[in-house]
């Protein structure tokens, strides 16, 4: 099997090789390739990813998947109507996540309402907000309401067990004038639930 460089832990998502470093990479055969095979799989983070997996270095229970929606419904006034509630994690895992997408009711009513709503992520746990000010609805929707995914080189970890939620705030002064109308519309939060070592 052909030696690959080994990569750095998976911080922020993302693996780098390290330079000058080799090490034998199990598990990406092709099909039908015998053990002895040659591979020619370039190293990358998702390839260290899969052979982590198949050698047994990251037991599959260890990690979850998640898509965390929150959604927020606004009247004709501005007033907001309904809210999601807080969703409490799985206390065996952080989670971890650096992508958020937005969504939008009737993509093609969303007229000037993203651009009049912010939202701040809470980590209750810690009674920490993720963003230093709260994002605009707007840089995650497009000018036809059709949903962005806002994607970070780092990662964000949460603690275990803590309580995730999403604080909204409307221009209520601006709404009624370019609005006028009821709308509904909310976040995405996609990441990975890592088991937490050592605490269970």
């Amino acid at each position: 099997m052909r030696h690959q460089q080994p990569m750095q832990p998976y911080g922020g998502g993302l693996s780098a090789p390290v330079p000058g470093a080799q090490t034998m990479t199990p598990g990406l055969q092709p099909p039908g390739a015998g053990p002895d095979a040659d591979v020619s799989v370039p190293p990358g983070a998702l390839i260290q990813y899969y052979s982590d997996l198949s050698s047994g270095l990251l037991p599959p229970e260890d990690m979850r998947i998640e898509d965390l929606q929150f959604r927020v419904r606004i009247d004709p006034t501005g007033a907001i109507t309904f809210e999601s509630q807080a969703v409490t994690l799985q206390a065996r895992y952080n989670f971890a996540f650096r992508r958020v997408s937005g969504f939008i009711m009737d993509p093609d009513l969303a007229g000037a309402a993203p651009s009049l709503v912010n939202f701040q992520i809470q980590e209750q746990g810690r009674d920490f907000q993720i963003f230093k000010r709260p994002v605009s609805m707007q840089s995650l929707l497009s000018r036809s309401g059709s949903g962005n995914i806002a994607e970070w080189d780092g990662v964000y970890i949460t603690v275990p067990g803590t309580n995730l939620a999403v604080e909204w705030t409307v221009d209520t002064a601006r709404w009624p004038g370019l609005v006028g109308a009821t709308r509904e519309m909310g976040v995405q939060l996609l990441g990975d639930y890592v088991v937490c070592r050592g605490n269970f």
